[in-house]
């Protein structure tokens, strides 16, 4: 049953396709989709995933906050476009989706769990020029994984959770969160004293993350990110020195995590081709090739 957050979705979807004069048939075939499928919104049988809401937003003109909420916003498509720099996408606008998301899917430790990384994370920004708020960084995550088509409770939770217990001081034991979870997270968590850091307490972390498959594909879903905007917050020797470290530990847990775990073999291949595709770019541009 829809509740107050859902209801409302479909007539704002059709208010929109109406006043643009398209029929579902047309919104269908800008969207690449079904016409049927666009019907289905309308009436709020289901809700459409991360990157068809965006291509509805951008073809229709509409923010998401005014179609999930129905909160009148400028639409952000346009200027994000415009503007790219540390934020790529809006940090309210990927808040606002997870939670539409997590309605309608029943992910309910997603649900609260949201609200307290949140506030966990409350003042603490992405390194960068732009001071990004840090919950961009796991709602980036959570998105990431939901467009991958990863739906499960447990796993959208350690996304948006994977830092609180490093950066924010709070211990595994207390999270508001299921056994599954918490040690997820435990993996995740780095025990030992960054700068005087070895191989084997690298190489224990990894194992650690490698044993547990929940574990390992938001490790590879937050090594996805951060190399991805790594040229917005690192110098060339920081980069250099992580493209290394993607080679040492993160290249052997992809094909590791494809053989293990085959139920994500096809979300593994998706990251293995962003990070790779990325790695190879960097590579070049630091050797001074074009």
């Amino acid at each position: 049953m829809a509740d107050k957050m859902q209801q409302g979705f479909g007539k704002r979807l059709r208010k929109a396709r109406e006043e643009k004069g398209y029929t579902l048939e047309y919104l269908g075939e800008r969207l690449e989709i079904t016409y049927q499928s666009v019907s289905n919104w309308e009436n709020e049988i289901n809700v459409p995933s991360l990157n068809n809401l965006i291509k509805i937003c951008e073809v229709l003109e509409v923010s998401s906050d005014w179609l999930l909420l129905g909160k009148r916003q400028p639409s952000y498509i346009g200027t994000t476009l415009e503007d790219m720099s540390d934020r790529m996408f809006n940090e309210e606008h990927m808040y606002t989706y997870v939670k539409q998301f997590a309605t309608f899917h029943n992910l309910y430790q997603t649900l609260k769990v949201l609200p307290y990384a949140r506030e966990k994370h409350a003042g603490q920004v992405r390194k960068g020029k732009d001071k990004v708020p840090y919950i961009y960084h796991p709602l980036m995550l959570a998105c990431h994984g939901l467009a991958l088509g990863l739906v499960d409770d447990n796993l959208i939770s350690v996304a948006l959770l994977h830092d609180v217990c490093e950066d924010c001081g709070v211990l595994v034991e207390d999270l508001p969160v299921n056994d599954e979870t918490k040690e997820a997270v435990r993996c995740l968590t780095q025990d030992w004293d960054l700068e005087h850091e070895t191989t084997w307490d690298k190489k224990r972390y990894y194992e650690k993350i490698a044993a547990n498959p929940i574990a390992l594909m938001v490790k590879l879903l937050d090594r996805c990110n951060n190399i991805s905007s790594m040229a917005m917050g690192f110098d060339q020797q920081k980069i250099a020195d992580y493209i290394k470290g993607t080679m040492r530990w993160i290249y052997p847990l992809m094909d590791q995590g494809r053989y293990d775990y085959p139920q994500y073999r096809d979300a593994i291949f998706l990251i293995r081709y962003h990070i790779y595709s990325v790695v190879e770019a960097m590579k070049r541009q630091l050797s001074g090739e074009h």
